[in-house]
């Protein structure tokens, strides 16, 4: 954990400290764009999931705060968090699962900031001569369903089995590259897909009449999948002014959603898809950075499954503890105290 690193300090006052300093570095940062720090973010998919970070990308908000940011994009969250811990990027964009798989595996990525959540963005897309009736979740049972292990596609699907009664066992998992899944699903080879509801258009696109979305009704109990901008701990050690200009970046993006009804405009180009698209599918989106219990519970109950499913190990210790002890809040509550309840 981050205390473990810093002897002799408090959790909160290590935090609070460091995220004051990385404050009051700002406006040095910003004076000067030949002292801009350098810096990279590795993405997991391009879709509108990522919607604050993108919107800062649009605002250059990054530059603003002092960054001189560069972007990698990768198919999924999984993709994106590994070359965090590898070291060739200092941010993230990943849902809350990979992090998940991470930090049970005994990795490190820190949670930097919890930039929005929804429930129903994941869909569970089906062929329809597949024998599946879309409004009958049990009618899974026995179905080959394709996804990306590790990422939050994979738990949608055990949440939204649960949901219907039945276990992970009770469908074939097919572990499957998101670029694949659609049209996989349509020639036969798997009976459906789980992941994103962009992925969900494409393949109506791709296959019009063919395909239908499962319902989720009710789903909201059972799952919440959090997006989150995830660092190093080298960066919260040697480079806190970088972290806290990445909280600054975020939340300026974050201001313009929620005062711009027509934000969706600002990142078609970037997610491919329309303005009209964008906003129809996050409009169930919470755009909120902050920290709160329910959080920190999302993310046991979240990795319970992972340990349950045989997906990852069960570590040693208290498994609330070693989750909570990878959330680095000082940034954001030095910005937002108000934003931070854990």
């Amino acid at each position: 954990m981050l205390n473990d690193s810093f002897p002799g300090f408090g959790r909160r006052a290590f935090l609070s400290g460091v995220a004051a300093s990385g404050l009051s570095m700002l406006s040095g940062m910003r004076r000067a764009d030949a002292q801009q720090a350098k810096a990279t973010l590795a993405y997991g998919s391009t879709g509108y999931t990522w919607a604050v970070t993108f919107v800062a990308e649009a605002l250059v908000t990054w530059k603003q705060a002092g960054v001189d940011l560069s972007i990698i994009d990768f198919p999924t969250g999984r993709e994106s968090m590994q070359a965090l811990i590898a070291g060739s990027a200092e941010f993230s964009a990943s849902t809350d699962t990979p992090f998940i798989f991470a930090a049970l595996q005994g990795l490190k990525p820190i949670i930097l900031v919890n930039y929005s959540r929804y429930s129903r963005d994941m869909k569970i897309v089906v062929r329809k001569d597949s024998g599946i009736d879309p409004m009958a979740p049990a009618s899974l049972k026995g179905k080959k369903i394709a996804t990306r292990v590790g990422t939050s596609g994979q738990y949608m699907l055990a949440k939204y089995l649960q949901m219907a009664g039945l276990g992970i066992k009770d469908v074939t998992v097919i572990d499957m590259s998101p670029n694949d899944m659609s049209i996989a699903t349509v020639r036969g080879d798997v009976d459906g897909f789980s992941w994103t509801s962009q992925a969900a258009i494409v393949a109506d696109k791709q296959a019009p009449g063919k395909v239908a979305v499962m319902t989720q009704e009710g789903l909201e109990k059972y799952f919440q999948s959090h997006q989150l901008l995830l660092t190093s701990e080298r960066v919260v050690r040697e480079r806190p002014q970088l972290a806290a200009a990445a909280v600054k970046a975020l939340f300026d993006a974050e201001a313009r959603i929620a005062s711009d009804p027509s934000w969706g405009s600002l990142i078609a180009a970037r997610v491919r898809t329309t303005p009209e698209e964008i906003m129809a599918a996050t409009k169930e989106f919470e755009f909120k950075i902050g920290f709160d219990q329910r959080f920190i519970d999302d993310l046991v109950a979240q990795a319970e499954w992972a340990i349950a499913a045989g997906l990852s190990p069960k570590p040693e210790g208290d498994l609330r503890a070693l989750l909570r002890g990878l959330v680095y809040e000082g940034p954001v509550k030095a910005a937002h105290p108000e934003r931070v309840a854990i």
